[in-house]
């Protein structure tokens, strides 16, 4: 008898220590029809603040320098022996009906890409360059000031953008695990708008406008679309303070994470380098206040030196910055496959200069990668 009363509450501690947040102390995302598992995502990305910074890095495993579409294969993971904790993808085509992305991974491999990141405890984001559904040319081309206006309600454009919509939402559908459970995921939507280089930017729509598109996009893949599988981060590029910041921010009913996305640009040098910092500085501090007190999640959106032509980039020019802040991850763009673009990388390939540099970034003990965050 008294065995079978120790058995028990050995069990019942084990249950008690081993599981999720208590539902009624979970915190919850915009969206309150989400899933469980969106439910939960969100719940332990706040957890995560407290332990470090996670290392993301764009389409980690398509493809990397000098290679395509290998198996459990990452630039990242042969550098640190680990792959990155956040994997980001990019939607740019999904709209068309292609097979593929506008960085040629298709769309039926990035599924499978997800849930294996899903599998391993890894977390995804995605961004959108849709199409310019006026011209018909990419999402960079920004000539008009007229696009996000035609996709509004009553716009002439909105019921063939509803049908563009229609393909993303199915595509986020569409992601699942074995058990056939919908996997939860970020949605970075029309990002780095406080610029001017692509159709939904500042010198392209107003305030009000992109406001709305945002509002419309949310509450038609929430309300109508009934996708309840996404977290949505809200990303300008760099702003110089709190009010440039919020210009175009749709409301907190809207966002669940703050981001900003900034790059090093110029030649490696005392100069850019103290420019860039700088700017990271500030736009962390406007996220992470302005995170606290909204109750919303920071993120670094996106960011990277091209070609990493300063071997010490990672411990000396980003590490003194980011281990000032509390926020959930920082995302360094993509390594470009492509024969005629060699130079277009952010993350180290094995063999690179600043790869010992990156393996020591890493293991700094709050730089999170996905081992850390099982």
């Amino acid at each position: 008898m008294k065995t079978n009363i120790l058995l028990a509450l050995m069990i019942l501690s084990c249950i008690t220590s081993c599981k999720q947040t208590p539902a009624a102390e979970q915190q919850l995302p915009i969206d309150k029809q989400a899933t469980p598992e969106t439910v939960e995502l969100y719940n332990r990305l706040l957890r995560l603040l407290n332990k470090g910074i996670m290392v993301g890095h764009q389409d980690d495993l398509a493809y990397g320098h000098g290679w395509y579409k290998e198996p459990g294969r990452s630039d990242v993971k042969d550098v640190t022996g680990d792959y990155p904790a956040v994997v980001a993808w990019e939607l740019g085509h999904v709209e068309l009906g292609a097979a593929f992305n506008l960085d040629s991974v298709y769309f039926a491999d990035m599924k499978q890409y997800v849930k294996e990141t899903h599998a391993r405890g890894g977390i995804t984001t995605f961004s959108w360059h849709g199409d310019n559904i006026v011209t018909g040319n990419t999402a960079w081309d920004c000539a008009q000031d007229s696009v996000v206006r035609t996709v509004l309600p009553n716009g002439a454009n909105h019921d063939r953008f509803l049908g563009w919509l229609d393909k993303v939402a199915a595509f986020f559908g569409d992601l699942k695990d074995d058990s056939g459970m919908l996997i939860p995921v970020v949605f970075r939507m029309y990002h780095e708008h406080s610029g001017n280089w692509f159709w939904w930017g500042n010198e392209q729509s107003t305030p009000e406008e992109y406001k709305q598109l945002w509002t419309m996009t949310v509450e038609y893949l929430r309300d109508t679309k009934n996708v309840h599988n996404l977290l949505y981060s809200y990303s300008p590029s760099e702003t110089r303070d709190e009010a440039h910041y919020l210009e175009r921010y749709p409301g907190d009913d809207y966002v669940d994470m703050v981001a900003f996305d900034c790059y090093y640009s110029g030649e490696v040098n005392a100069e850019n380098s103290a420019k860039y910092q700088d700017a990271m500085r500030r736009n962390l501090e406007t996220v992470t206040a302005y995170a606290q007190k909204a109750h919303k999640i920071p993120t670094i959106g996106e960011t990277g030196m091209e070609s990493i032509p300063d071997s010490t980039y990672f411990t000396q020019v980003v590490y003194p910055v980011i281990n000032d802040y509390k926020i959930s991850w920082i995302l360094f763009w993509r390594n470009a496959w492509e024969p005629n673009n060699q130079k277009h990388f952010y993350a180290p390939f094995a063999g690179h200069p600043s790869a010992p540099d990156f393996k020591a970034f890493v293991s700094k003990e709050r730089i999170l990668m996905n081992k850390n965050i099982k």
